[in-house]
């Protein structure tokens, strides 16, 4: 029996009568401290991005560090090494106890007809435990970003020629939506997956605008402060169907689909008079405080992948979302136009069964993709985003991986859209592998 036979043998196994004490401890410790990262770095950030002013804010990807690598995808590709985010039939395949979090830092260059500056970021990307139920289903939970708000700008408007009387307008946003998922996945027979994840939408966007009137001396600030909070359940389907085509090769052709959904929404509207510090010196004046519900696009994925286990995959994926369906409180589009990516990637292993030789057991990645955005300054056409990838993932233990990816591109034009952008990201993940979580110890 080949060492995979082996390993796929090996992490069958489970304990059908209950967790272990220790498993469930484990199980708990690990999603804690996601938590609290995911806290800590996501208070921590530091971006400007003015395409987060647009709609819900800039969506984030569910891709992990291992799809970091490939370009992004991974409708179609999957591994018992790593969790598959992007389709939930997939998990089928994770035949052992897995957990995945990683740290993405990006550098952008952004530039617009008057000027340039630089900006940093650091997120923490999808936190998710794989667990196999049986040797056919396997559950996920998990913690995920799903859009970013993070922009700050500001005008001056002066009022006499010598510029000593003016206004200034300060525009700034924060906040975003995260994702709790409960997925699962099922092998219906011994090509065909099915998957079904749910997950529970939440987050606050913060939009406020400040004015301040130097004519006079005045040294106040008066702030319009809109605040919403938004909640909801939202559903992706995903299937998959893998047959082999040869003694080696399988064929892996599979689709995911989002379709339209609502999320509720609270939002508070006050008025504010703050000191020069920008302190709150009187206390705030609401203006409304409404409920209502937001209209979110469907989105379908479409990926295929040839594989050779343990050696060698090559995949492409197309994916599509009607940002043109969606409407926000009021009801508008808010001119969002329709999205849509292709990415190609492969990856290699050297010699996945070799004894000895620690690099022939390294996973080597590499990616490309090309987007067409929703986002759009001046209103004409959808920033596209072009970017190449890059990376490696290392043995630590047993099934347990570093994933290192490097990303870099560059999204829209200073003709088209108003605002150039190039970035760098650097991501770092882990994948954290155990046979024994949910197997009880016995004594001969």
């Amino acid at each position: 029996m080949s060492k995979l036979k082996t390993l796929a043998h090996q992490t069958s196994l489970h304990n059908r009568k209950g967790l272990p004490v220790m498993a469930k401890l484990k199980i708990v410790s690990l999603l804690v401290l996601g938590l609290v990262l995911h806290s800590q770095w996501s208070s921590a950030q530091q971006s400007n991005s003015p395409y987060s002013y647009l709609g819900i804010g800039e969506a984030v990807t569910e891709a992990g560090s291992v799809n970091y690598m490939m370009g992004g995808l991974g409708v179609a590709n999957a591994s018992g090494l790593y969790i598959n985010n992007l389709n939930p039939a997939l998990l089928a395949r994770n035949r052992y106890t897995l957990f995945e979090m990683g740290v993405n830092t990006e550098v952008k260059g952004l530039q617009n007809f008057s000027k340039r500056s630089n900006t940093t970021r650091g997120t923490i990307g999808p936190i998710s435990l794989a667990l196999p139920v049986s040797s056919r289903w396997t559950m996920l939970l998990g913690l995920r970003p799903s859009t970013n708000v993070d922009y700050s700008t500001f005008s001056v408007n002066k009022l006499d020629l010598l510029g000593k009387d003016s206004t200034t307008i300060a525009y700034n946003g924060s906040g975003g939506l995260n994702k709790a998922v409960w997925s699962n996945g099922v092998r219906l027979n011994k090509n065909v997956y099915v998957g079904l994840e749910t997950s529970y939408t939440f987050g606050v966007i913060n939009n406020d605008i400040t004015t301040q009137n130097y004519s006079d001396g005045q040294n106040y600030q008066i702030k319009l402060a809109d605040r919403t909070n938004y909640s909801g359940f939202i559903f992706k389907l995903g299937g998959a169907w893998r047959p082999k085509i040869s003694k080696e090769y399988f064929l892996n052709i599979a689709a995911t689909a989002d379709f339209s959904q609502t999320l509720k929404s609270k939002s508070l509207r006050q008025f504010r008079t703050l000191d020069a510090s920008g302190i709150t010196a009187i206390n705030a004046d609401t203006l409304t405080q409404t409920t209502g519900h937001i209209t979110l696009p469907s989105t379908y994925r479409f990926g295929i992948s040839l594989e050779k286990p343990g050696q060698l995959s090559v995949s492409l994926d197309y994916s599509m979302t009607k940002w043109t369906a969606f409407r926000n409180v009021e009801g508008n589009s808010e001119k969002l136009v329709d999205a849509s990516t292709i990415a190609f990637g492969a990856e290699y292993i050297p010699d996945f069964e070799a004894i000895s030789g620690y690099f022939n057991h390294v996973v080597y990645r590499v990616g490309a993709s090309y987007t067409q955005s929703p986002y759009t300054v001046t209103g004409t056409a959808g920033a596209k985003d072009y970017n190449f990838s890059v990376g490696a993932s290392f043995p630590m233990r047993t099934i347990s991986y570093l994933n290192v990816a490097f990303v870099h591109g560059k999204r829209g034009t200073l003709a088209t859209n108003g605002i150039e952008e190039v970035y760098s990201k650097i991501v770092v993940g882990f994948s954290l592998g155990d046979f024994s979580w949910f197997r009880k110890p016995k004594i001969d």
